[in-house]
């Protein structure tokens, strides 16, 4: 099985990346485009295997649903990826494009002492819009509209449930080919 190439450059290249992403969480639902994409994983866009190769390392544990053999083998090399047994023990749980959404408040959400020590999501969707929410809270000027094709059914629903918990909850990236939005668990979210 032929690994896959990463980055051009790994460690400048992840750099970039992890400041947009950075970025993305301060500046919630505007979407980005990514400074530099690797060739895609196999499965995966493009700008999902950046956030992969940037995110992941032996200190933290990925789930998703079955991958192709040659994207795990070449996370295993690139990233040293340890898989987690069920969503509910992971760090970051990565859902491909089509892939169900397990519930929000099953996920680890962090604790009062503690609320980094929670599940973030890389969720794959088709493209942004500015048609289904109006979203604000910190990180916003102004309240911003925010729309995605693509997304879980009832994702919006389950998000506000998962705000409601703030300072507790997870946190999302929301992934299209080449850009990401972050959606941290303070943003609030009105339908519509």
């Amino acid at each position: 099985m032929m690994l896959q190439q990463a980055f051009d450059n790994m460690e400048q290249d992840c750099q970039q990346v992890f400041r947009t992403t950075l970025s993305a969480l301060a500046e919630p639902l505007l979407p980005l485009t990514l400074p530099c994409l690797p060739a895609a994983l196999p499965g995966l866009k493009p700008a999902t295997s950046a956030l992969l190769y940037t995110l992941i390392d032996q200190d933290v544990t990925l789930w998703a649903p079955a991958l192709p053999a040659a994207t795990l083998a070449s996370l295993r090399f690139h990233c040293a990826l340890r898989l987690a047994d069920t969503p509910e023990q992971a760090d970051f749980i990565l859902l491909p494009a089509g892939s169900s959404l397990p519930p929000l408040s099953s996920l680890r959400a962090g604790s009062p002492e503690y609320p980094d020590r929670s599940t973030t999501i890389l969720l794959e969707v088709e493209d942004f819009t500015p048609q289904q929410v109006e979203a604000s809270g910190p990180g916003f000027a102004s309240p911003r509209r925010f729309g995605a094709t693509g997304l879980p059914p009832a994702f919006w629903t389950q998000w506000q449930a998962n705000h409601a918990r703030f300072p507790l909850g997870v946190d999302v990236l929301l992934i299209s080919a080449t850009q990401l939005a972050g959606l941290p668990r303070s943003t609030v979210v009105q339908e519509g």
